[in-house]
């Protein structure tokens, strides 16, 4: 057996997400999950209320969250940020600057440094609108004054409109731009650099963008068709670079996009792990972990997020917890990791079929993924012996791809490790 792949660390997953509060009440709130068990993460006391909070961005550590509360009733709009293990919150705008151009759908950069807010486009003189990108530095959080410039951009459009569905990450934003007489479009804008041109069709919406948080390589969103059918949203991707951003879509396998709705994706910083909403046909919304190395989901059920009236409404943000730290293994079949908490063990053998390209990236063309147990495990590094077995038999000579993973008590996946690649003789 020959080892051909190194090891690496990987994380539980955790999502911010909007959710339909519960009846009679009618209105949108915002919860911090794990995105395999479903457990709840506290949020600060007055995070949700009675009006609509939605658009929720969180950075790579956890720490701090950002999301648009709106009052109907009230014809208010806020921008809050919050500091998750502090509990302390701010308003980003006052009234004033909200009623001179109303913000909305946050995104916070990786760093918590920076949060990005669209809104309605702006008349330029001679005619035409502009649509800037309004940044807001978070340097004086929570008490401020907090120190805004907008993001310049390079061409205007004749038709007024307004940005949408910001989302940050490396150097690069990207925003759904909404215009009179056009569907739903996408730009991506290199900080400091060039934006590309409209992402567009004339029978489909592009909304929701998103990207890793770290060195992004593709900006994945979702499609509608135009037509107005019940369940037609996808999810796909384009390359992360302005140059190459306009072109047709690539729209993920199957397993992702199934004939009922996907909406909301989002890429953890790694870019490995894809999280996406399914808006199933008993109306509730349920959000999925897909895994682009294995080609599996890690949370096969989903997990529920409530009765929705309508499609595509919010949006995902991630963040990772380490538990999984460097599990390695010789050619001998001995695993070796390190723990950060008590957790079930096994693995995920598959085999090696050829390969294709995967999320933008070279990747293999994989048989069934079988699962082998291997027990619970305290907190600590352990050296853990593997038979070479799948279903009691040896494997026979080829190559396989060899995952190990973190299961909950119900073998619920919280995490996978970087999988390698093992040849059997």
């Amino acid at each position: 057996m020959v080892l051909v792949s190194p090891a690496a660390a990987r994380a539980d997953i955790f999502a911010a997400v909007q959710f339909a509060a519960p009846a009679p009440r009618t209105d949108f709130d915002i919860a911090v999950l794990n995105a395999s068990t479903g457990a709840r993460v506290a949020l600060p006391a007055g995070t949700n209320t009675p009006a609509d909070e939605t658009h929720p961005s969180i950075t790579v550590d956890g720490r701090r969250l950002v999301f648009e509360r709106s009052d109907p009733a009230a014809g208010t709009v806020r921008i809050i940020a919050a500091d998750l293990t502090t509990s302390q919150s701010a308003d980003l705008f006052n009234g004033f600057e909200v009623a001179q151009r109303a913000p909305s759908d946050p995104a916070i950069l990786p760093s918590s440094s920076v949060v990005y807010t669209g809104g309605p486009f702006v008349a330029v003189p001679g005619g035409g609108f502009s649509m800037p990108v309004v940044s807001t530095a978070l340097s004086n959080f929570p008490t401020g004054p907090f120190m805004r410039s907008t993001v310049e951009q390079q061409y205007d459009f004749l038709a007024n409109g307004s940005l949408q569905d910001l989302a940050a990450g490396g150097a690069l934003i990207a925003f759904q731009v909404t215009r009179a007489g056009f569907q739903g479009e996408l730009v991506l804008r290199q900080l400091g650099g060039t934006a590309s041109f409209p992402l567009a069709d004339s029978t489909v919406t592009f909304a929701n963008p998103n990207m890793a948080a770290s060195s992004p390589e593709i900006v994945v969103f979702d499609q509608r068709s135009v037509s107005g059918r019940a369940r037609d949203g996808n999810i796909a991707f384009r390359p992360a670079t302005t140059s190459t951003f306009l072109g047709t879509p690539t729209v993920l396998p199957a397993i992702v996009n199934s004939p009922a709705d996907e909406s909301q994706p989002a890429l953890t910083a790694d870019g490995r792990y894809l999280a996406f909403v399914r808006h199933g046909a008993d109306g509730h919304d349920r959000l999925f972990i897909w895994d682009s190395q294995t080609q599996t989901l890690l949370n096969g059920k989903g997990v529920d997020l409530g009765t929705m009236t309508s499609h595509d409404v919010g949006s995902v943000s991630l963040y990772t917890k380490l538990i999984l730290v460097a599990p390695s293994i010789n050619p001998g079949g001995l695993i070796t990791l390190q723990l950060t908490a008590p957790t079930g063990i096994g693995i995920i053998v598959q085999r090696i079929l050829g390969t294709h390209r995967v999320l933008g990236r070279q990747g293999y063309k994989l048989g069934p993924a079988k699962r082998v147990p291997l027990g619970t495990f305290k907190k600590g590094r352990h050296g853990i012996r593997w038979d070479l077995k799948v279903d009691g038999r040896k494997l026979r000579a080829g190559r396989y791809l060899v995952t190990v993973r973190a299961v909950t008590p119900k073998v619920v996946v919280r995490e996978l490790g970087r999988s390698r690649v093992i040849r059997v003789r």
